[in-house]
């Protein structure tokens, strides 16, 4: 295991290292974490690997394994621990890493990522279809936000980040303790429910690339750059990961129990013609509230929420390359 001190380690790696969230799943990628290392040497063969023991962690084991010459970079945890390794890609200037390549086995609660269409022919077993060594370039996003301390703060995003009640719903799965004893799928129903009864909607300017700005009566927006979000609910249907563009889903408006009532119909990705959303595609978006005093609208940033509006969300073409 790597020492972590937060200063850069320099050293010599193999071409495989692996990130290992041991925590993630309410610690069931701990206990699996032995089987599925031998999967890894097995199918893959031999690699350096290192588990994380706190928040950011993961993306400065990626760094440094990228400094020290890996040449694939696998994450092993959740939606999380697969954000924080990619953030790793970037060097100090923020500049994506064009030739290592990184991989994903996903572990977590959420599992929102791995739910993605792979490309035909790829296998259902994640260490499988990183054996088998196919590579293809899909594009990432950038964010910057407000953080808790209100400081601006910026990172990449690999698959949706949001604001409105899917940050809430993030901030009460993570408070949650039930995590380990339901399904993925129903902690993040349950937690939306519980955000629902409390959120109050917060009028939002949002502006598309050169587009006139318009104002929502936010719930929710996603920018989806994947297509599943909160646990499995399809939000994006036509996102795909190597588009060039976001799609951008607004949920604006409604009544509490229209929403709990039609809920279901995210899951099945069957609401894009419902009344109250709002479909729209970008490459940069600018999202802040028009009344700030009216309380805080909080971000979901691969199902993490670490800041709030004023936000800018900028895709990056084909900036990873992606072995699966």
């Amino acid at each position: 295991m790597l020492p972590f001190d937060g200063e850069p380690l320099y050293c010599q790696f193999m071409s495989v290292f692996v990130v290992v969230n041991p925590q993630a799943g309410s610690g069931r990628t701990g206990r699996r974490w032995p089987d599925i290392a031998k999967r890894i040497a097995d199918q893959i063969g031999p690699f350096d690997h290192a588990l994380t023991t706190g928040n950011g962690e993961a993306s400065h084991l990626a760094r440094q394994a990228i400094a020290g010459g890996a040449t694939l970079v696998i994450a092993v945890g959740g939606d999380g621990t697969i954000s924080e390794t990619v953030n790793g890609f970037t060097d100090a200037m923020g500049t994506v890493n064009a030739t290592c390549a990184f991989a994903a086995i996903s572990e977590g609660t959420g599992a929102d990522f791995a739910r993605n269409p792979a490309p035909e022919g790829c296998s259902n077993d994640p260490v499988a279809a990183i054996a088998s060594g196919q590579r293809r370039r899909i594009d990432l996003g950038r964010v910057t936000y407000t953080d808790d301390a209100g400081q601006r703060d910026s990172r990449l995003f690999i698959n949706i980040a949001s604001m409105g009640l899917s940050g809430a719903v993030d901030r009460q799965v993570n408070a949650d303790r039930v995590t380990g004893i339901l399904p993925g799928k129903l902690v993040f129903y349950l937690a939306t429910l519980r955000a629902l009864m409390r959120h109050e909607n917060q009028t939002v300017r949002l502006t598309i690339d050169d587009t006139e700005p318009f104002l929502v009566d936010l719930t929710m927006a996603a920018i989806a750059n994947g297509q599943y979000f909160g646990g499995g609910m399809r939000i994006a249907p036509q996102a795909r990961l190597d588009s060039g563009l976001f799609e951008i889903i607004v949920l604006s408006c409604g009544s509490r129990l229209s929403l709990i009532k039609d809920l279901t119909q995210v899951y099945r990705g069957a609401h894009m013609n419902h009344r109250m959303i709002i479909a729209r595609k970008g490459r940069r978006i600018v999202a802040e509230v028009m009344a700030p005093g009216n309380g805080k609208v909080p971000l979901d940033i691969d199902g993490e929420s670490p800041g709030y509006l004023k936000a800018e969300f900028a895709i990056l073409p084909g900036a990873l390359l992606l072995q699966q």
